[in-house]
């Protein structure tokens, strides 16, 4: 006797349990992401770069420059569709510095600019300037169709001694749907 209760309430369970079509279209509208990370320009400016022997401003302009390689290729071409920059600029100069950073085509044209400031130190104290700076849609474009990384710096300069040294680091994290 039982058994037989046990059987009609599994029975019962069975006929009125919850049951919802599955939709297999559904499979075309899942799409798979992956972000990586890389480094892109790293580098380290003292006064060297900015005075001559004689303790003059020499230049106020400075260009790094790195291929994009890995841009060239359809897959991200293709794919990419966010990249977050994170720059980080440490600076004990007593002037302000301006980084411009160009994504420049095979012909040298600037698709795509950032422009970032290192905000000087007062004391000698190594000052730093973080930014995160993400491009999407059109600007994703843009940096595909560049194969260069230009930086640009410019001291602002002003009547303290160009006596410091300024620690360029980035870094890009790209998302590419699969």
């Amino acid at each position: 006797m039982k058994i037989e209760k046990l059987l009609f309430f599994l029975l019962v369970l069975l006929a009125t349990g919850c049951t919802e079509e599955i939709d297999f279209n559904q499979v075309k509208e899942v799409s798979l992401t992956t972000t990586q990370d890389i480094d892109l320009v790293h580098f380290l400016l003292t006064q060297d770069n900015f005075v001559d022997d004689g303790g003059q401003t020499q230049q106020n302009g400075l260009v790094e420059a790195v291929k994009l390689d890995f841009l060239d290729d359809p897959f991200f071409q293709n794919r990419l569709v966010r990249i977050v920059f994170d720059f980080r600029m440490t600076n004990t100069f007593p002037q302000s510095l301006t980084a411009v950073i160009k994504f420049n085509d095979e012909d040298g044209v600037t698709r795509e600019s950032i422009t970032l400031e290192a905000a000087g130190s007062t004391n000698g104290e190594a000052i730093v300037s973080e930014y995160d700076v993400v491009k999407e849609g059109t600007a994703i474009s843009n940096i595909t169709t560049a194969d260069t990384v230009l930086v640009e710096y410019y001291i602002n300069t002003n009547s303290a001694p160009v006596v410091g040294s300024l620690k360029f680091e980035s870094k890009a994290a790209y998302t590419v749907e699969l």
